[in-house]
């Protein structure tokens, strides 16, 4: 789909749905827009303009996902052969799992935010360390012996549908890049990963939000083993960098365009006010762990001891984070005993 001349929305499916069902389930959510279990798509953009091919994100590694993103190229007179820079906007599978297929491909130079492209190794390349670190992180924060095996593992029976690479650009944020006449700004905006970037280009109000920034759903914002400090902070911080842009057009990587960048902004900001009062009330008078809050908490998509292990970890991840964020405003307190975190209201 064409956004405006030289920059074009595409589709890869998720490794669950056809391409055709993806396609399907586009049109209808946009035409009815509502809250959906399970994501279906990734919507890569491509940018082609003064001779350069430049994809921001990719989609799964699948065949499925390449045929999709080479189907797509091929409406808007390019191939993935073309690409010259890959820009991800966060190293989660989803975003990045197909970027060294690509480079493989077309040797594009594949550009990361350096706080996740130090990642790679340890999620990618060699995740035995990680696994074996989350069993622990899962024990500390309350989970019961039996089901921290299967939530240590997470993502990784997933790992096959990811074509890892290194970064062959790492940046901070702030920097620019030209595609043709278009001027791009990288914009760092912390908190669904370490080293998420939303795209910028002022002169025709584009903003490229990734998953910083969705029309009906909200990121999970997790603490895990690879985070550091306060990713909810981070990312209510970053939802404020984008409040004063000029912005006409909001292309998120799922769903579909968001048409008012301020109000969606306000929703989110909302939407986490309640869910931190939510947790306030989830914590008990003589303290609780992370995952006891989790299964109080009403998840939009059911119950915590109904989720698939991988659900049960993101949903004990984004739990730590809102506990974490109630820490940082002085609103809880945090103890061990033993060796269990516990979280008890100031």
């Amino acid at each position: 789909m064409q956004i405006i001349e030289g920059i074009y929305q595409l589709l890869t499916p998720f490794p669950q749905f056809t391409i055709e069902d993806a396609k399907a389930l586009r049109r209808d959510l946009e035409e009815h827009p509502r809250v959906t279990k399970g994501l279906p798509y990734v919507l890569p953009y491509l940018l082609k303009a003064g001779g350069d091919t430049v994809l921001v994100d990719c989609g799964w590694n699948t065949d499925s996902a390449y045929q999709a993103l080479e189907e797509g190229m091929r409406e808007h007179g390019s191939h993935p052969t073309e690409i010259n820079k890959l820009v991800v906007t966060h190293v989660h599978p989803d975003h990045y799992g197909m970027a060294g297929r690509l480079k493989r491909l077309s040797s594009c130079e594949v550009v990361l935010h350096e706080k996740d492209a130090e990642v790679i190794n340890t999620r990618y390349f060699a995740p035995k360390g990680l696994t074996d670190e989350m069993g622990k992180f899962m024990e500390t924060n309350g989970v019961p012996p039996l089901q921290t095996p299967e939530m240590s593992q997470g993502s990784m029976g997933m790992l096959d549908k990811v074509s890892p690479v290194p970064a062959d650009t790492e940046v901070k944020g702030g920097e620019t890049f030209k595609v043709g006449d278009f001027d791009f700004e990288i914009i760092w905006t912390p908190g669904h990963s370490p080293g998420h970037i939303c795209l910028y280009e002022p002169n025709r109000k584009i903003l490229m939000t990734g998953d910083h920034v969705l029309p009906t759903i909200t990121p999970n914002v997790s603490i895990h083993t690879q985070t550091h400090g306060s990713p909810l902070g981070d990312y209510m911080r970053s939802l404020e960098k984008l409040v004063d842009l000029d912005v006409k057009y909001v292309l998120p990587a799922h769903e579909f365009p968001i048409k008012d960048l301020k109000k969606r902004l306000r929703e989110i900001e909302g939407h986490h006010d309640q869910r931190l009062e939510e947790m306030m009330r989830c914590v008990d008078a003589g303290g609780s762990t992370a995952w006891e809050v989790a299964g109080r908490v009403e998840w939009a998509t059911g119950r915590l001891a109904d989720f698939e292990p991988w659900m049960q970890r993101a949903a004990v991840g984004e739990t730590l984070a809102h506990l974490e964020y109630l820490f940082e405003l002085g609103r809880l307190a945090k103890v061990m005993r033993g060796t269990t975190l516990y979280w008890l209201a100031v």
